[in-house]
């Protein structure tokens, strides 16, 4: 069973060229560590689902299916990613500016709002304030995120299943309740934030950030690193595997600039029009989150045929790996009978045979 699926995976998940060499390491990775994991089982066969409970096979699929997913991208779909996270980004950073020209505080983070609690608590001579503002930031600022895993149930970027559009909605309900009662609760605001980095941080699967840029900072600099590392130790003579990290981590390094530039910009926008226009300047930040949720129910409403294919495969091969079979469904029975590389692989990997 291990080399048909190692073979047949193969052009699924990486493609051919440059990327499509992530195959051969990826081949002989699983093949090695499904026999390891199973060597006492005999001439057994052996599921896919059993050969993910060993180490090796996972530690080997996740580094091949990061790398793979930031290569992978069409044009298009990198286009979104960058302007979702700039928008949210500098919406983020308006807000936050916003904030702390009204009540001093930050909002868009709990770090400054969790060191305010011992400071304030321990003197009141080290930072001035009650005690009980930081905590009910903090407060919201997870019930904002917990309202977001209420709406949005898994992660990973699922454009046109998850209902985006509700949680940003949401967020800009939030900001134009602060909006409308004078900014006089900055605990709104703060829960705005929250709900929106639960959003992004489940879209992204942990990737991007957009209201602190703490992560963004950390993984710029990680990024960079490998970089450097990997041209001083290889001496610029990068193997293909050596290369598509590269790119990988490239590509990330941009996005990372992107955000950071954006969430400055968002400080500087929430700066000046809060300067012009007092209050009313929460409106910018919230008009951009709804025309997002708008852009999402679009996309919906252009790509609900492509969007339904895409559920009927992710079920297939969810039921496959489990060991669980194909759905019984006729939709289900459509995707598995059609000729898209994903069937395809999906027949491989169960040991079914297109009807002629």
């Amino acid at each position: 069973l291990i080399l048909p699926v190692c073979s047949s995976v193969e052009p699924f998940l990486f493609g051919s060229g440059r990327e499509g060499n992530l195959s051969k390491l990826f081949t002989f990775a699983v093949v090695y560590s499904l026999a390891m994991a199973t060597e006492d089982r005999g001439d057994q066969t052996v599921t896919f689902a059993e050969g993910l409970q060993n180490s090796a096979v996972r530690h080997v699929l996740l580094d091949q299916l990061l790398t793979s997913e930031a290569l992978s991208p069409s044009r298009l779909e990198t286009l979104g990613i960058h302007l979702i996270g700039i928008v949210l980004s500098i919406a983020a950073g308006a807000c936050n500016a916003i904030a702390f020209a009204q009540y001093k505080y930050y909002v868009s983070h709990v770090s400054g709002s969790a060191t305010a609690i011992g400071l304030r608590d321990v003197d009141q001579k080290l930072q001035k304030g009650p005690v009980d503002v930081p905590v009910w930031l903090i407060v919201y600022f997870i019930v904002g995120a917990c309202v977001c895993g209420l709406i949005i149930h898994s992660n990973g970027m699922r454009l046109g299943q998850a209902r985006y559009e509700v949680a940003l909605f949401l967020v800009t309900g939030l900001e134009l309740v602060c909006w409308y009662h004078k900014l006089s609760n900055a605990e709104w605001l703060a829960a705005a934030m929250g709900l929106q980095n639960a959003l992004i941080t489940q879209w992204s699967t942990a990737v991007v950030r957009t209201t602190h840029m703490t992560g963004t900072a950390t993984d710029l600099g990680s990024s960079s690193g490998r970089i450097i590392m990997r041209f001083i130790r290889l001496k610029g003579n990068l193997e293909e595997d050596d290369w598509n990290h590269h790119v990988a981590d490239r590509k990330k390094l941009v996005l990372m600039i992107c955000l950071l530039v954006s969430f400055i910009l968002g400080g500087f926008i929430g700066a000046v029009s809060y300067k012009a226009y007092n209050i009313d300047a929460l409106i910018i930040p919230a008009g951009m989150t709804f025309v997002l949720g708008l852009l999402h129910i679009a996309f919906c409403i252009l790509k609900k045929e492509e969007v339904k294919e895409e559920v009927a495969a992710e079920e297939v091969f969810r039921r496959q790996i489990s060991g669980k079979g194909t759905d019984e469904a006729d939709d289900v029975e459509q995707f598995v009978e059609g000729n898209s590389a994903a069937a395809q692989f999906i027949r491989q990997i169960s040991g079914q045979k297109q009807d002629p």
